[in-house]
């Protein structure tokens, strides 16, 4: 039996990147980032009006100069107009170029148009630079806008189509499969017994992947027999790129998946970890280099493990660049009845100064309870050889 840190140790070293593949702007959400992004040109690419009004010479209006001449319209997305008269002034939209000689707009409301001549009101300064982004103020050509292992959500779509990227490198999302284990289970949708269970695991971890941008997944359920679970999991191994088991992995005599992947050549780098729940928890590797998990089948170790192992090891491969996990406060003492290290589901919030805090699920029973999950964000990591921890105490925490 292994600790928590030299399984995370072993499952995370030597991880084989996904390969990278470019796809349309449009279907990149989510996806990891491949690639640097850098400014393409200058943001915004020319002084740019922040406001509809009047586009005026500040220098003019400390000559004392008030009413201008209008010499046109600078409508947004058209080329500058020329000024003739120092004096002069145009029209302009918000998001318009401001004509060279132009140095301040003043907004609408404090103007008055008659004519051809636009008036500023009393009382009003028109400073330089007044209502006006200039150009290169957010950016610079050539400035990095966004690192590769950046995990791309909604914010960051505005900024690859403004640096033109309309085709985008990231990784592939992997092909994963979900093998759910165990002649109990019955597909949610079909009547059961009071000795059987229904099928909840693998939709559990489905959901948990596909949250966190895994969508690439596939179902697949075998009973406890060895030639099936031998056969099919031969073809799984094979087509695809990574593959979760839930189940068997125990002692039991019909727990038979360590012994079929050891005929099937998967190297075990483990099995057993020092944890609470998840001890049976099994990993290894195929001959040319795929992982292999096998989790506990209790559904909170199931989660838990996807959470704590599996979510790391994918966004590993991915080339993901943040922490794998958050830090919390604890919001209440606790005292943790075991030797090894300790998985409890957690509620968070928001405490002073916008720390995170950690509070215990209130009435949690233990691995098998499924229902104690309803109210959980996540699982909070204690670590083994501390029985009592403190309120305010940091402790690390893996989230769905």
């Amino acid at each position: 039996m292994i600790s928590v840190n030299a399984a995370e140790k072993i499952i995370l070293e030597k991880v084989k990147l996904f390969p990278v593949v470019s796809v349309a702007l449009d279907e990149c959400l989510g996806m990891v980032l491949r690639e640097d992004i850098y400014a393409d040109r200058d943001q915004p690419p020319f002084d740019k009006s922040l406001a509809d009004g009047i586009a005026v010479s500040s220098k003019a209006w400390q000559r004392g100069i008030k009413s201008f001449l209008v010499e046109g319209i600078q409508p947004a997305g058209k080329k500058p107009l020329k000024i003739k008269c120092h004096d002069g002034c145009v029209e302009i939209m918000t998001g318009a170029v401001v004509p060279k000689g132009l140095d301040a707009v003043v907004p609408v409301e404090r103007i008055s148009v008659e004519g051809k001549i636009a008036t500023i009101a009393p009382g009003w300064e028109a400073r330089r630079g007044d209502h006006i982004r200039p150009q290169g103020s957010d950016a610079g050509k050539g400035d990095l806008f966004l690192k590769k292992g950046t995990v791309i959500g909604p914010q960051h779509i505005g900024i690859l189509a403004s640096a033109g990227k309309y085709k985008v490198k990231v990784s592939r999302s992997p092909a994963i499969a979900i093998i759910s284990t165990g002649d109990e289970l019955v597909d949610v949708g079909k009547s059961v017994q009071f000795y059987q269970t229904r099928k909840s695991n693998s939709h559990a971890l489905k959901a948990i992947l596909t949250k966190t941008g895994y969508s690439n997944a596939k179902m697949f359920h075998i009973k406890d027999n060895i030639k099936q679970l031998t056969v099919q999991s031969r073809k799984v191994l094979k087509d695809f790129d990574v593959v979760i088991l839930s189940g068997g992995v125990s002692m039991g005599k019909f727990d038979y998946v360590p012994l079929v992947l050891k005929d099937l050549k998967v190297k075990v780098l483990f099995h057993r970890v020092a944890q609470k729940p998840g001890k049976p928890f099994w990993f290894g590797k195929t001959t040319d280099g795929k992982p292999v998990f096998a989790l506990p089948g209790n559904p909170v170790s199931t989660q838990m493990c996807a959470c704590r192992y599996v979510l790391p090891y994918l966004k590993k491969a991915s080339g993901v660049s943040k922490s794998l996990h958050a830090w919390a406060s604890l919001a209440e003492n606790f005292a943790v009845k075991t030797d090894l290290a300790y998985f409890l589901p957690v509620r968070l919030s928001s405490g002073q100064e916008g720390k995170l805090q950690a509070h215990p699920v209130a009435n949690y029973s233990g691995s098998g309870d499924y229902a104690a999950l309803a109210d959980a964000d996540g699982f909070a990591e204690f670590p083994s050889g501390v029985n009592n921890f403190m309120r305010e105490s940091t402790i690390k925490i893996f989230l769905w």
